[in-house]
């Protein structure tokens, strides 16, 4: 299954968080440093109708940001607003640099990489805005360094006023989970984040949003089995499954087309910065976006405890039209290393088979 490899990803860009010491924006502390490729986008409802506005960190002073919106109002809407819905999707997406010597937000030049015309002049403006506001305000929070999740209330204009800002350090750039009224109501969300796979990947400038509902293709699998009933070792590993399972490799084990689970090992020796720092790492990577698959942060449910971290996240495919349900845990052991535990499975076969992938993970 394709996402063997967004597993692999995941691992590779875990040890480089920990050994990297590099913040995304100059003049910001950050508790989990950002690496190359990272990226996250949020679904903006300030617009009126659909919008997405991501950033991209390439380097310390090379960025990217870019708006998205599927449905474009046409061009006669020369404001933020716009009326109507016309279904014309629109992008506008802008590579910057930044000063990465001073400790404020210096942008020193930017190339747009696509056409724009007359009418984009709010909408980059606005792009603009954003770079500087959210990194000014996350600047501000350098005294709480983000190592869980904080609100601030704020005085926000380009949200319309009084707001409420939640921040979590498993979230790249700006630690910036949302933006909600002084009456909760959603203005700046998150939706997805992601790490591009290769220099050529495209996924960032290809994201187009989540359909609603997001819903698997129909699969046909139905388990011969209530609940696994057979322990599989690997190291210090357990997890039951049954002889529905076809081992393909010491540590990988594949249920059909439907499902897979890997079992891997990470050693103390390169857990540095220490096991809490390693499992919050783990957190971040376990839910980030890879090569044609976004991961849908509406669906993400994390359980942690000092020596174990837990990660359930759906995953959209656009050009398969799919979406998987992953699992993915992360324990220390006794010895001080770490086992991973990774569960893939479609949607649709994990919904009409609940208890029985359910208790594969359980089993671990």
């Amino acid at each position: 299954m394709k996402h063997l490899n967004k597993f692999s990803l995941a691992l590779f860009g875990c040890i480089i968080l920990v050994l990297s010491s590099v913040a995304a924006f100059p003049g910001i502390k950050t508790y989990l440093p950002d690496y190359s490729g990272q990226y996250v986008y949020y679904r903006d409802y300030s617009f009126e109708y659909e919008v997405y506005i991501g950033f991209l960190y390439y380097d310390e002073g090379t960025y990217a940001m870019r708006y998205y919106a599927p449905q474009y109002p046409g061009t006669s809407a020369v404001s933020r607003a716009g009326t109507g819905r016309s279904g014309i999707p629109k992008s506008i997406e802008i590579l910057f640099t930044l000063n990465p010597d001073v400790d404020y937000t210096e942008m020193t030049g930017e190339r747009f990489l696509n056409n724009i015309s007359g009418t984009d002049t709010d909408i980059v403006n606005y792009m603009h805005d954003l770079v500087y506001e959210l990194s000014a305000r996350r600047r501000n929070l350098n005294d709480e360094i983000v190592s869980s999740t904080i609100t601030s209330k704020e005085d926000f204009s380009q949200f319309g006023g009084n707001v409420i800002m939640e921040y979590s350090f498993d979230i790249p750039i700006f630690n910036l989970k949302q933006i909600t009224s002084a009456d909760g109501m959603p203005l700046f969300q998150i939706a997805t984040t992601g790490a591009l796979a290769f220099s050529e990947d495209p996924s960032f400038s290809q994201f187009k949003g989540f359909p609603a509902p997001l819903n698997d293709k129909q699969r046909s699998f139905t388990s011969k089995k209530k609940l696994p009933d057979t322990e599989i070792k690997y190291n210090a590993q357990k997890i039951k499954l049954d002889n529905q399972w076809m081992q393909a490799a010491e540590n990988m084990y594949m249920l059909g087309n439907v499902a897979l689970v890997v079992l891997s090992d990470f050693p103390a020796s390169a857990a540095s910065s220490g096991s809490k720092m390693m499992l919050d790492s783990f957190c971040r990577t376990f839910s980030l976006s890879s090569q044609d698959t976004y991961a849908d942060w509406d669906s993400r449910k994390v359980t942690a405890t000092k020596d174990k971290v837990a990660v359930e996240i759906r995953y959209y495919q656009p050009s398969e039209n799919s979406v998987t349900r992953d699992f993915k845990i992360i324990k220390k052991n006794k010895s001080g290393d770490y086992s991973v535990m990774s569960l893939t499975v479609f949607d649709n076969a994990y919904k009409t088979n609940r208890s029985y992938f359910d208790a594969i993970v359980e089993s671990f």
